[in-house]
């Protein structure tokens, strides 16, 4: 299995089984949790995520949790959560940001399958299980993703219909509708699909994970399960960002005109509108490059 970089980590804590990693008791599934933790209000979440984790019916599995030099010691909250058996902190030499932190995580994985959870949100009890029993039954898909509850205090800011996204959605369907994952804390996916993309791509100033989904749709199957199994907070903490939307347009319209390449004809001629409308929203990008989310 891959390593940790060590040009983004400085340390390593494992709590369980005394640290020692042997094929017996290597992990099915990879917890890999993202965080950076500055408030009283983020110690609470993460301690909710991180029940929630402890919480699943299915047991076999590690968790990462990727410290990204929060000013707060995570570890008390780690130690008085129960049910978490197996769990390392890799702690970043420098801010990285969540893309690679995750990548970093994924690195350290010892398990076949990965699952994400960003430490502000939270899984139903049988999230785990349900999405391995899906893969199971789809050898040939890549990844899984289930569907999301919003909530939280501007959870009214958020409204998508997962309803109608299709049992195997299409490279062509994301495009055309967007990142209906919601977020990476919906996804159970193989660690050699995301090795095979080379991870997150961190130039994005976000829906790096977007990007990642289409590439992962570039190379094999992925599976919508049409379960309300995880939750996605919105609060004050996450909606104050700043999003390079021209860096992020030039980003995801170069990885289409890349799939466009090899496409079915048909879905050459379907995407070439979608691709146009990518180039005209430049002009409006560079004006309004940076969009800003308040309360």
């Amino acid at each position: 299995m891959g390593c940790p970089s060590p040009k983004s980590i400085f340390a390593i804590q494992s709590y369980g089984l005394n640290g020692i990693r042997t094929m017996q008791n290597q992990p099915l599934v990879s917890v890999v949790v993202p965080v950076y933790c500055h408030s009283d209000e983020h110690e609470r979440f993460l301690r909710e995520a991180l029940e929630s984790v402890a919480g699943q019916t299915f047991r076999d599995f590690e968790v990462i949790i990727v410290d990204d030099v929060s000013p707060r010691d995570i570890s008390p909250i780690v130690d008085g959560i129960d049910g978490l058996d197996r769990v390392t902190i890799l702690r970043n030499v420098v801010n990285i940001g969540h893309a690679e932190s995750r990548n970093a995580g994924v690195r350290a994985a010892q398990g076949d399958l990965i699952a994400f959870l960003d430490h502000d949100d939270l899984w139903m009890p049988d999230k785990l299980a349900r999405q391995k029993k899906v893969l199971d039954a789809n050898p040939d898909a890549a990844m899984v993703f289930c569907d999301m509850v919003t909530f939280g205090e501007h959870a009214n800011r958020l409204n998508i219909n997962q309803a109608f996204i299709p049992e195997r959605p299409s490279f062509y369907w994301f495009v055309a509708h967007g990142n209906y994952t919601i977020s990476a804390s919906a996804v159970l996916i193989r660690r050699q699909a995301m090795i095979d993309i080379e991870l997150f791509d961190s130039r994005y100033s976000t829906c790096d994970d977007f990007d990642a989904w289409l590439k992962v749709l570039m190379n094999a199957p992925v599976v919508h399960l049409p379960e309300k199994l995880a939750k996605y907070r919105l609060h004050s903490l996450n909606v104050n960002y700043s999003v390079d939307r021209l860096n992020d347009n030039r980003l995801l319209t170069a990885l289409i005109w890349r799939y466009w390449h090899t496409a079915p004809f048909v879905e050459k001629i379907k995407l070439l509108p979608r691709l146009g409308r990518k180039y005209l929203g430049r002009a409006y990008f560079a004006i309004r490059r940076f969009r800003k989310f308040k309360d």
